[in-house]
């Protein structure tokens, strides 16, 4: 009859979908309830051991993305956001969650009360800000009894992965105060300590990132937090990440002359790309800094330019130069294309342009490195930094001078190195939340009569020595260089 037609349908219906999510990469179908009905019965597993599979959720079909979302708490958490750049929850951290934290959920779902998870996991999990569901999953619903961290120790894996470990016992409640055992693998030495669960959290907030640093190392680091209000207050001014182009080969130039020197009067300059020549207009041509490029103190004398299509205000231009014109040309297509035109009628515009606004002195950093590499850029100085940079522009010269050298010191470096994530061959990552939590000297005037001077001497060609610069941010902060001196040999 016409009912049991439909209902054949829908099944019907029904196989077709499941067969199209399998053929996406979905899961065949499966339930512990059913699978392991005599373990579901006692409530759960007594041990859980595994080393999940550790892949940014960009790299899963969406099809299978919005699967998860739906199921997983840590997917669907906005993770964790420093307070100082708080302005209420912040939807767009579940895309960059790691495969490898989701299954740390199921696993936790899995184990019996009192039961113990194991897990071989990315290091990045205790630190990014990605990983606040994850952490606050963890603080809240287990007793932490041992992590491990191998960041850097010698690689036992062929890819560039930084492990980690974790031992966990299933809790109803946790009230901080089990005993817990953690281990840090530094090269070829191993740490070992005891502490208390809640120890490692950089605040109070469950979600904040996990610092795995011995007692007297954390001391250190702790009485330099103290020292005064962070950059991210705002005290200085914002720090944003520099200019985006979504396409840099359309873009990043060799120019034939330098662009500084001011006695060319060419209205137009050869320049090359991908063995590519052109003539292009003066005028729209700027500076180029990269992140790889950038050096402590100064920028480095560079023919690499930028195709600058902004006019002075930071509006695109109505209508492009000649030359200009005629080497977007090929780009055309792919430069309309990027997503971050949202519909704009410049097809030849560029991001975030307020990183290369030139009207104040910028203090710019590389996101990228064994330490935080700071450079002045002078008021006026048209050099454009692009998104490998952070850029902090400053209504004072003095302000900018002393910040540049509080972030080349050595206690700076050190401090941070324990905050940023982790990279490639002891490098870290000096994201624009990290470098916001360093605090600045609680009394900055004083400060800045000491460290400014050193910036000024480093642009001149006489930077500081390591041990100078330390005394000197150490007496800006007020604190004793003995007692930091556990922290930088952490650090070392």
């Amino acid at each position: 009859d016409a009912e049991e037609t439909r209902r054949l349908r829908r099944q019907a219906a029904a196989l077709r979908r499941e067969r199209r999510r399998i053929g996406e990469g979905g899961a065949l179908a499966f339930s512990f309830a059913s699978h392991f009905g005599h373990v579901h019965v006692r409530g759960g597993f007594g041990l859980v051991v595994g080393n999940p599979p550790w892949v940014r959720l960009h790299n899963i079909p969406p099809a299978a993305r919005v699967r998860l979302r739906e199921r997983f708490e840590i997917y669907r958490d906005p993770g964790w956001q420093p307070a100082p750049l708080d302005a209420g929850p912040k939807p767009g951290f579940g895309p960059q969650v790691d495969l490898a934290a989701l299954f740390v959920e199921r696993s936790v779902a899995l184990a019996a009360a009192g039961g113990t998870v194991a897990l071989l996991l990315p290091a990045k999990l205790w630190r990014s800000l990605s990983g606040g569901g994850v952490r606050r999953l963890l603080s809240s619903r287990t007793e932490i009894r041992h992590l491990g961290d191998w960041t850097d120790a010698p690689s036992s894996f062929d890819a560039a992965v930084y492990p980690s470990f974790i031992v966990t016992r299933r809790a109803s409640a946790t009230d901080g105060s089990a005993p817990m055992a953690v281990s840090v693998r530094r090269r070829t030495v191993d740490h070992s300590w005891q502490g208390k669960a809640g120890e490692q959290q950089y605040s109070a907030d469950r979600s904040s990132p996990w610092l795995l640093l011995p007692p007297e190392v954390r001391a250190a680091f702790d009485r330099l937090a103290a020292a005064g209000p962070t950059i991210g207050s705002g005290a200085l001014g914002r720090a944003t990440l520099g200019v985006k182009s979504g396409c840099n080969d359309a873009f990043m130039l060799q120019v034939s002359h330098d662009l500084g020197d001011a006695s060319a009067s060419d209205e137009t300059l050869s320049v090359e790309h991908l063995g590519r020549r052109g003539q292009v207009e003066r005028g729209v041509l700027r500076p180029l800094l990269r992140g790889d490029a950038l050096a402590p103190w100064v920028v480095p004398a560079s023919r690499r330019a930028i195709l600058w299509t902004h006019a002075p205000g930071g509006a695109p231009l109505d209508v492009l130069p000649a030359g200009a014109a005629r080497w977007l040309a090929p780009w055309r297509r792919r430069l309309a294309s990027r997503s971050d035109l949202h519909g704009a009628r410049a097809w030849w515009m560029l991001f975030r342009t307020e990183g290369a606004d030139a009207s104040r002195p910028r203090v710019v950093w590389s996101d990228f490195g064994r330490a935080p590499r700071a450079a002045l850029l002078a008021a006026g100085e048209p050099t454009v930094p692009l998104n490998s940079c952070y850029v902090l522009p400053c209504d004072d010269e003095r302000d900018a001078l002393a910040l540049t050298a509080l972030l080349n010191s050595p206690v700076a470096a050190a401090w941070l190195n324990v905050l940023a994530e982790p990279a490639r061959g002891g490098w870290h990552r000096y994201l624009a939340w990290t470098v916001s939590l360093l605090p600045l000297p609680r009394d900055w005037a004083r400060a800045r009569a000491l460290l400014a001077p050193l910036a000024e001497r480093a642009i001149l060609g006489v930077a500081p020595s390591p041990l100078e610069l330390t005394a000197a941010t150490c007496d800006a902060y007020r604190v004793a260089a003995s007692a930091m001196e556990p922290l930088l040999g952490w650090s070392r």
